[in-house]
C-alpha cells in the first residue's frame, strides 16, 4: 500500500480498497452520498460544499474505522492530515450535526 505519488498497489487491489472505502462511508450507495451532501449544503446554507465534504467524508471514514474514537479526536487527526482550508467553527458544528443524523441512519445509511 502506498501514500501519494508512490502508491505500489495493483489496479485490482486499487479497485478493491475503493470498493471498501466507499461502502464503509456509503454504505446506501450514491443515494446516500447525494443525501449526506445535500444535508450538509442545508445545514452550511451553501451552495457549494466541496471542502467540508472532503472533511466529512475523511473524518466519517476514520471514526466508522475507530469506533472508540470522538468526534473531536477524529477531527483533529484529519485537519492535521488534510490541509485544503481551516474550518469555521459554524462549518464544524455542521459536519458534526450532519455525522450525527448519518451515523443514527437517518440519511440513508446502514446503521
Amino acid at each position: 500500500m502506498g501514500r501519494g505519488w508512490f502508491d505500489f498497489r495493483s489496479g485490482p487491489q486499487k479497485d478493491r480498497d475503493y470498493r471498501e472505502f466507499t461502502e464503509r462511508v456509503f454504505s446506501g450507495g450514491l443515494a446516500h452520498k447525494k443525501r449526506v451532501r445535500g444535508r450538509l449544503e442545508e445545514v452550511l446554507h451553501q451552495k457549494d460544499v466541496t471542502y467540508e465534504f472532503v472533511y466529512y467524508v475523511a473524518l466519517k471514514d476514520l471514526l466508522v474505522r475507530k469506533p472508540k474514537m470522538t468526534f473531536q479526536e477524529g477531527l483533529d487527526q484529519v485537519c492535521g492530515e488534510i490541509h485544503v482550508m481551516k474550518l469555521s467553527d459554524a462549518a464544524v458544528e455542521g459536519i458534526r450535526s450532519v455525522l450525527e443524523e448519518d451515523m443514527a441512519g437517518k440519511l440513508g445509511g446502514e446503521v
